[in-house]
């Protein structure tokens, strides 16, 4: 239930050369003779590329592939391949593979003299950081072995040094800190457990091996059975939970895990120092101009437990460890992805104000100036929420990305003083990753004929040169249904997108059904271009249904206001802005109102549940892992935070009850009468399973028609990065299960 979704700019057809520009907008060919519809199984030659990296002298672009490779030996089924290609910016020759075999590799970095590549690669284990010597030839090598794995690589400006982030748990912080001069410090936060007894400061919880244990026994003494007891726990049998944020994606969770920031030399058998060990979790750092200082987001130190801490600091600390102080801190705000200017007179950052409500406010650029006590200042002029902030080479301008209207269009804004930002692409693509050079620009662009494809361009996005095929290869014969853009005054006057998808064989007098499809977030945005959702709505279409998608109030992309609109309504106003979409959608000529279906997923699954309750038009409908009795939804998901933020307080308050209760499915369970699919995967614990066991047994007991499909090992991103196979039986079961009460074979 996350938001932020992608989405694009400028709407483009396929081209069947390489090294065309972006050509304008037309209308979509006619299919071609020879199997032209997107199948389901299309799916599994979708690449999805990410983390373009532009060499120093603007020259090449390194950038990862994501695929899926079926297993040597075990035939139709799928696992996730990720390796890393490089391309010249000029076209003039193809791009290449550079890694190789089933370890992923990921997040390359050029060094600061154009001669290796620093990047992750993992097999079975977690992440390492490797070096591939590009120019000089020769095999790439690990620079970390770590236990707790590397993430975020990113080198120091003399292209000696190599910082990192290390993901440690509660007890390796300890046992790390237990090393370093002097008695190891508590954490800044008091542990929430019990104390045991008084005077008792034995630490049973941790399961050191070097620390001399007493006798355990479960008839001993008191001390004797604690040891017996902490022996159970530190084999995991029984979990015993003490924090708040118990719940991971998958598994519980019983220990908080914090990012501590290293440094290592770049050279083989280099050992990693710690430059930030202990309880507080570090973002992605970022080098000063001279290698001496590098800036970073950190929770902020305000004693409390980090599961009750939702705002980050900026702070600086020196590169050889031998100091460290706060940058910026802000007890309403929340800052992260601090950047350096290129002259090292600025730091540019996001920031979003956390004493409003994280879930509305809106992220904001923001731009400090070093070595003064200014206040900072901020682009507020977007009202949109900001990602992936960049200099340009000059100093001059700050790029970032923001979901808007649709589309993730690429901006940037004047940096001394901050002026309103500066669209660079349109509404209708979505620039999923970006890099810039002194001249160039390198970026991943999505759009509704394409759904990843890597791109350069000039520093003002104009001239753009599709530089890859890793989709349109495959894409080059297959027709492609592009999306129509309306839009609905709803009577609040709130003016809602819609977007629809005729039918791929869409024939004149011909009338074909409707797939109403909502997104999940709340927050979350959709568009022509929305890479995860693409080629779904292409199978939907291919099949001969005709898609209709809306971003209704609560969605973000559009500002505080808009976005606000859904506090203490997650059904009835959003409820009526979908079905406003889909009235629309029925009037479309090729349109058949009599058949009507409906899915959502997440949040999107809640709001299939709730329109279920309350119209009668849908002939099926399917929701998936959705959330559907908002009040033991606080207490099963670790999206549980939805609950305060979206309603305003907690259940065991009776007015919040009321209007959790007035707002769930479950309270109007008895009024669905429509035909129902119920999807959850067995490891999802971000909505939590028991909200589709509930919803699945209600109606068993109502007798009404209703199908419960349950995936073992799936998570909550089972339908964008799930096992393959679950995702391609996911989607061929929906469409089975409507045409079944669409009345067709």
């Amino acid at each position: 239930m996350q938001t932020h979704m992608r989405r694009l700019a400028r709407l483009a057809l396929l081209t069947a050369a390489l090294l065309a520009p972006l050509p304008p907008l037309r209308a979509a060919a006619a299919p071609a003779p020879a199997d032209p519809l997107i199948r389901a199984s299309d799916l599994l030659k979708l690449r999805q590329l990410d983390a373009p990296a532009l060499s120093p002298d603007g020259q090449q672009v390194i950038y990862t592939v994501k695929s899926m490779v079926e297993l040597p030996d075990k035939k139709g089924e799928y696992r996730y391949q990720t390796q890393l290609w490089l391309a010249a910016t000029d076209g003039r020759s193809a791009p290449r593979e550079l890694t190789h075999g089933t370890a992923d590799a990921s997040a390359p970095q050029w060094s600061p003299d154009g001669r290796r590549v620093a990047f992750l690669r993992k097999d079975k284990a977690k992440p390492q950081l490797w070096i591939l010597p590009l120019a000089d030839g020769g095999e790439a090598f690990a620079l970390t072995q770590l236990e707790s794995g590397a993430a975020q690589p990113q080198w120091s400006p003399d292209g000696q040094r190599l910082a990192f982030n290390s993901s440690l748990s509660l007890t390796e912080v300890r046992r790390e800190r237990a090393k370093l001069p002097g008695p190891p410090p508590p954490p800044d936060w008091a542990e929430e457990r019990p104390q045991r007894s008084p005077g008792d400061t034995a630490d049973w919880f941790d399961k050191a091996k070097d620390v001399k244990r007493p006798t355990a026994s479960p008839d001993g003494t008191r001390q004797e059975q604690r040891e017996w007891l902490a022996q159970n726990e530190a084999d995991g049998n029984p979990r015993v939970l003490h924090r708040l944020n118990f719940l991971g994606e998958s598994d519980l969770e019983p220990q908080p895990s914090f990012a501590n920031l290293y440094v290592v030399e770049a050279r083989e058998g280099a050992a990693p120092r710690a430059l930030t060990p202990g309880y507080r979790s570090v973002g992605r750092a970022a080098w000063s101009p001279d290698g001496r200082q590098l800036v970073f987001a950190i929770d902020a130190a305000n004693g409390r437990h980090p599961d009750r801490e939702l705002a980050h600091s900026l702070e600086l600390v020196q590169a050889d460890g031998t100091g460290r102080a706060a940058l910026l801190v802000d007890a309403g705000e929340s800052f992260s992805e601090p950047r350096f200017s290129p002259d090292g007179r600025l730091v540019a950052f996001l920031a979003q104000q956390v004493a409003v409500n994280p879930v509305y406010a809106q992220v904001r650029v923001g731009c400090l100036r070093l070595g003064g006590a200014a206040a900072p200042w901020y682009a507020d002029a977007l009202d949109r929420s900001a990602s992936a902030p960049r200099w340009s080479a000059d100093s001059r301008h700050i790029y970032f990305t923001a979901a808007s209207n649709g589309g993730f269009p690429l901006y940037r804004v004047a940096a001394q003083p901050l002026a309103p930002p500066e669209r660079l692409t349109g509404f209708d693509q979505g620039v999923a990753a970006f890099d810039l050079g002194r001249d160039r620009l390198a970026y991943v662009l999505t759009l509704a004929a394409n759904p990843s494809e890597l791109y350069t361009a000039a520093p003002d996005a104009t001239a753009p040169r599709r530089l890859t095929t890793h989709n349109q290869e495959w894409l080059s014969d297959k027709h492609v249904s592009l999306p129509e853009h309306r839009t609905l005054t709803r009577p609040n006057g709130l003016v809602v997108d819609v977007w629809l998808i005729k039918p791929a064989t869409c024939v004149a007098g011909k009338k074909y059904p409707l797939l109403l499809e909502i997104h999940g977030g709340p927050q979350a945005m959709w568009g022509p271009g929305e890479a995860s959702m693409w080629h779904e709505f292409q199978f939907f279409a291919a099949r001969g249904y005709g898609v209709v998608y809306a971003n209704p109030r609560g969605s973000g992309g559009y500002g505080y206001a808009f976005q606000h609109a859904n506090y203490q309504d997650w059904g009835p106003g959003p409820g009526g802005d979908v079905l406003a979409a889909a009235d629309l959608a029925a009037r479309e000529p090729w349109a058949d109102a009599s058949r009507q279906v409906v899915t959502g997923g997440s949040y999107g699954g809640y709001l299939t549940a709730w329109v279920v309750t309350q119209d009668h038009r849908f002939k099926a409908a399917i929701a998936v892992r959705g959330v559907y009795d908002l009040v033991t939804f606080f207490g099963e998901g670790n999206a549980w935070r939805l609950v305060p933020y979206d309603f305003g307080g907690y259940p065991w308050q009776k007015d919040v009850r009321a209007r959790l209760e007035a707002n769930s499915p479950l309270t109007f369970v008895d009024q669905i009468t429509t035909p129902l699919l119920i999807k959850h995967g067995d490891a999802d614990l971000r909505t939590g399973v028991i909200q589709s066991e509930m919803l699945y047994r209600s109606l068993k007991v109502l007798g009404r028609p209703v199908e419960y499909a349950r995936y073992p090992r799936g998570t909550h991103e089972l339908s964008r990065s799930g096992e393959p196979r679950q995702r391609l039986d996911r989607i061929v079961r929906f469409d089975e299960f409507f045409r079944r009460y669409l009345g067709e074979d």
